[in-house]
């Protein structure tokens, strides 16, 4: 997002105002050590929502009423700023043109805090459009009180936007906030937003994918239900019906089972009609006929049952046997010396040692069986999954042949009652009604209702499927990884990386955030494991300067802050320049000269290597104002001075009238 910072500024106690203002592009703040340099990162990072104070305690911290920094956003202009006795509270004004004139102590008005949370929120909608997150609300249902996923902040944008002292040379670490894990991974999984390669509409539709990916499950979970439901009832009516047709003496069935199950009363209202003692067929041989077919499904399920009980026999001799077998291994012992006497010829009393060597080889043999042995992979797990699965098919074909068996002896019974001279009527209502019994029971549901739901809920499930596709958040991330290691291939060529790192191979991955060295060889060297500050530095430089040049060339789809602060970059150079009171940069060059010793690398080299660091600076913002018509807003805090820049550019245009040589940020130091 293009952002630009106009001023950073204090309000002391007394209502002084000290800013420091900024141009577009490279931004130099030079000047001695304790002036306050490094306090303008974290004035600006505790105005941008930081809930913590970070400001170094001192001048600054004892005289400060209020920190502000104004900027604008995508040309919408707006003061932001923090009283450090209103820890909870921040402010923010929108103005129309930011004029500094107008900030004093009465310009930031009570009315204009607001509680930090709100404050940040609001920022937020700046930057983002997004209010929701979630791509599954089965996720946020399993969070305490249902709460949201954790929204974009603000916050995650410094991760991109500030290098403080002690990060920009770091070979532990390349991110700002990165070392508390919740707030990198929040980071991480809101990069695909913050490159635009989502939106609020990818939520909503992933919600809504989860939605009816669960809805269909559901109608085919209950259409699976309604099936074995729909078998265990043609299980039960079906020997009932097929009993009561037999008793009847019909051949055919006058109304199918298929019919009687979909629609049971109706069939009972047919049924009514048909069973009466009028269509008996008394010379029929239709229960004759069952009554065989009933004793030849029972003999072939005696069969498979005999058939089965022997597997189930089988299985756990074979697990008794490994029983047995481990525990013999557990006993064995191969021998550990052979003991052989040699033979020896009684005339010629040549020493014979075949029998030793075939001893040898017999100790061989045995110590790898019994390895082997011991080695062998065990086999009861599989033996036992196998008989589990033998007795439920045992159970289920037991169950068959009883119900085979019942069946067969209600025949019989019928038999019986007429030899006795009972009626077949008798017989035949009482089977009638013990049908009409189960009719009554059955809740059959209408599967064709149901596979409508099911292939209308399908259609738009593949509405949604193919909106999602056009958000290929994985390609997405892979391009952009692409696109800044080409970057960090051209930026890193200009920088003085040890000659072992030559040419510079770095690559970074947005789905990791990590950053490596790949030698020719396709080793992959971490940034952990690079010696020398230079080459730490450089890859931070590197990456950076390659992140914000995808950042801007994505434009306004991008939400990051086209902002970059490197606090004190060159201090890899130039150690000793904490402690830096001179009153000139070329004053305490000459001591940082006379301090060195021996082999020593010389203040001169390293003064060149300064100045093409600056250098490329520059460049880099020229070329991006050129080709996109804006460059990210680079400030650089640093003790550097004078230098002269190869590209022609005055090093004192960037430094703009912020040298701090015999002046600090609070100028001058309010009386106490």
């Amino acid at each position: 997002m293009k952002t630009l910072i106009h001023e950073i500024g204090v309000i002391d106690q007394q209502g002084l105002k000290h800013p420091v203002n900024f141009q577009a592009g490279l931004n130099v703040v030079t000047g001695k050590s304790s002036t306050g340099k490094s306090a303008l990162i974290e004035i600006f990072d505790y105005c941008f929502g930081s809930d913590e104070n970070t400001i170094p305690k001192g001048v600054i911290t004892n005289s400060a009423a209020i920190y502000y920094v104004a900027l604008a956003v995508d040309e919408q202009d707006m003061v932001i700023a923090r009283d450090p006795n209103l820890a909870t509270k921040a402010f923010f004004r929108r103005v129309d043109a930011f004029d500094s004139e107008e900030i004093d102590r009465e310009y930031f008005s009570s009315s204009y805090f607001r509680p930090l949370n709100e404050f940040k929120k609001h920022l937020r909608d700046f930057f983002l459009d997004i209010d929701d997150v979630d791509e599954s609300l089965a996720a946020r249902a399993n969070r305490r009180f249902n709460q949201k996923a954790p929204t974009p902040s603000v916050r995650s944008f410094t991760s991109f936007m500030l290098q403080h002292q002690n990060l920009v040379a770091n070979k532990h670490a390349l991110f700002y906030r990165f070392d508390e894990k919740e707030k990198r991974d929040q980071a991480i999984e809101h990069t695909k937003i913050f490159l635009g390669l989502v939106d609020q509409k990818f939520f909503h539709l992933s919600q809504e994918k989860e939605r009816l990916s669960t809805d269909v499950k559901r109608l085919e979970r209950q259409k699976e239900t309604n099936k074995r439901t729909s078998e265990s009832y043609k299980q039960k009516v079906a020997p009932v019906l097929s009993q009561l047709y037999a008793l009847m003496g019909f051949k055919d069935e006058p109304i199918s089972l298929t019919k009687v199950l979909q629609h049971p009363q109706d069939a009972k209202d047919q049924l009514d009609s048909i069973i009466v003692a009028e269509k008996i067929v008394h010379s029929s041989d239709a229960m004759t006929q069952r009554y065989e077919q009933l004793k030849l499904a029972r003999n072939q399920k005696t069969s498979e049952l005999r058939k089965l009980q022997r597997q189930a026999a089988s299985i756990n001799k074979h697990i008794q046997e490994e029983e047995l077998f481990v525990e013999n291994v557990k006993r064995f012992n191969s021998p550990q010396n052979v003991h052989i006497s040699a033979t020896v010829c009684p005339f010629c009393h040549t020493e014979k040692d075949n029998l030793r060597q075939s001893a040898e080889k017999l100790q061989q043999a045995i110590t790898k069986v019994s390895g082997n042995l011991a080695q062998a992979r065990p086999m009861k797990a599989k033996f036992q999954s196998s008989l589990i699965e033998v007795q439920r098919d045992t159970e289920i074909v037991s169950k068959l042949l009883t119900d085979l068996n019942q069946q067969i002896a209600e025949i019989e019974k019928v038999n019986q009652q007429l030899a006795e001279q009972k009626s077949l009527y008798e017989s035949i209502i009482m089977q009638k009604a013990k049908l009409f019994a189960l009719l009554d029971t059955l809740n059959m549901a209408d599967d064709a209702e149901l596979d409508g739901e099911i292939k209308k809920l399908k259609r738009k499930l593949k509405k949604i499927t193919d909106a999602l596709k056009e958000y290929d958040v994985q390609k997405g991330l892979a391009a952009a990884s692409l696109k800044v290691n080409e970057y960090m291939a051209s930026i890193g060529s200009h920088f003085e990386f040890e000659a072992s790192y030559k040419p510079v191979n770095l690559h970074f991955s947005f789905e990791t955030f990590d950053l490596y060295h790949l030698t020719p060889e396709n080793e992959k060297i971490y940034l952990r494991s690079m010696g020398s500050g230079a080459n730490w530095l450089y890859c931070h430089i590197t990456l950076f300067l390659a992140l914000h040049k995808y950042f801007v060339e994505l434009g306004s789809k991008c939400a990051i802050p086209s902002i970059l602060f490197l606090d004190q970059p060159t201090q890899v150079y130039f150690p000793n320049f904490n402690r830096d009171i001179s009153a000139s940069f070329d004053e305490q060059k000459s001591q940082e000269a006379a301090q060195r010793v021996g082999n020593e690398r010389s203040i001169d080299e390293d003064i060149k290597a300064v100045e093409n660091l600056f250098s490329r600076l520059s460049i880099y913002c020229e070329e991006l104002q050129s080709k996109y018509g804006f460059s990210p807003q680079l400030i650089v805090t640093d003790h550097a001075d004078n230098l002269s820049l190869s590209n022609g550019v005055k090093f004192e245009s960037l430094v703009n009238g912020n040298r701090w040589r015999s002046r600090g940020l609070i100028n001058p130091v309010p009386y106490r």
